[in-house]
């Protein structure tokens, strides 16, 4: 049995005809109902020396073997693979953590040949990561979980930096990460939230989910205007702030992009947190600035469990709302070409394919 799948071989995307993957021990058989294109999968593109060097084996470079990527996804089950629970029926719909877990391995969703994902017709999943969702929330609301869990975890996290003496947040790049930081540290009740991207669409965006000031740095700097918001100005004070009563800093890493995290670490605040949650795959640290500013850097991490299948449960709730997250739907076959726009800072949050039949 084949199916249609936008594939990645021989570093070349494009739809192909394939077979239909089976699902192994207690994995499940599903059909896309929609599925997000994201920027790790741009990522997983543009750094395969990455991904031959992953030595856990989520990631796995294949160049002479197809590759189906996609793991923000809503799906139906169509069938079970052996030693199954079977505790969901045929039809249901349901998305997942993008985790597929086999005899010998974990893979990440999509980013190997043996573990196919979302830009396909067909694609597995474990069965026990599986979540049912509800038949009448649209499929495309489901498909933008994965991101906005993953800007939740970071807020939680940087909401757990908060002192006594207040803390007001800075988010650099307000792409779909970025701007699910700043719903989550709103819903979390974050007192002052800075964003910053060279987007005007993406910095309305942002006003709208709860960000109080918003920068473009192309006409100012965003840690001044930092420091207006949280300090009432846009100088810079003695380095060791913290015993001065000020509010403290906490600095989100959006964009992904190399020399930000740079940027931040050379001009954020002494004794700021920062999260980088964009993660450029390379990028230069000046350790002497952050040890001289007593910096904590914490890299990705995240979500857990809690984070992604608690987002899932306030947008089934109706607690959360998506719909600005989601700014375009398209068939399989635009596919390729709406991957290629989605790099752009003008596309929307998330463009996601829906299947047909929905």
């Amino acid at each position: 049995m084949a199916m249609r799948a936008m594939t990645y071989r021989n570093r070349k995307i494009q739809i192909s005809e394939v077979p239909v993957p089976e699902p192994g021990p207690g994995q499940l058989l599903v059909r896309t109902l929609a599925c997000g294109i994201c920027a790790s999968d741009h990522h997983y593109v543009d750094h395969p020396e990455v991904n031959a060097a992953d030595k856990s084996g989520m990631r796995v470079d294949a160049p002479d073997r197809d590759v189906i990527m996609g793991h923000e996804f809503c799906a139906e089950i169509v069938d079970y693979g052996p030693d199954c629970q079977r505790s969901l029926p045929i039809g249901t719909r349901v998305t997942s953590i993008p985790a597929l877990i086999g005899a010998d391995s974990m893979r990440i969703v999509g980013y190997a040949p043996d573990s196919p994902g979302g830009y396909g017709e067909y694609f597995v999943l474990t069965e026990f990561m599986a979540r049912a969702v509800p038949d009448d929330i649209p499929v495309e609301h489901i498909a933008v979980n994965d991101a906005i869990a993953v800007g939740w975890y970071y807020s939680r996290i940087g909401m757990q930096h908060v002192v006594d003496r207040g803390t007001a947040h800075l988010v650099i790049g307000c792409g779909a990460i970025g701007a699910s930081v700043i719903a989550g540290l709103k819903l979390l009740g974050a007192q002052t939230i800075v964003a910053a991207d060279y987007s005007a669409s993406r910095r309305e965006t942002a006003l709208a989910l709860g960000a109080d000031v918003v920068v473009d740095p192309a006409e100012e700097s965003p840690y001044a205007v930092w420091r207006r918001a949280a300090w009432g100005s846009p100088d810079e004070v003695h380095n060791q702030m913290w015993q001065m009563g000020l509010p403290s800093q906490v600095v989100y890493e959006c964009a992904g992009v190399k020399g930000v995290l740079t940027d931040i670490i050379e001009n954020c605040a002494a004794g700021a947190h920062i999260l980088s949650a964009g993660g450029s795959h390379i990028d230069e640290i000046p350790s002497a600035v952050a040890h001289l500013k007593g910096l904590n850097i914490q890299w990705g991490g995240g979500p857990e469990f809690d984070d992604w299948y608690g987002c899932l449960d306030m947008i089934v709730e109706g607690r959360l709302d998506p719909r600005p997250f989601i700014g375009e739907t398209i068939t399989l076959d635009a596919l390729p070409d709406a991957f290629e726009r989605a790099r752009s800072s003008s596309s929307p949050l998330r463009i996601i394919w829906k299947a047909d039949h929905v």
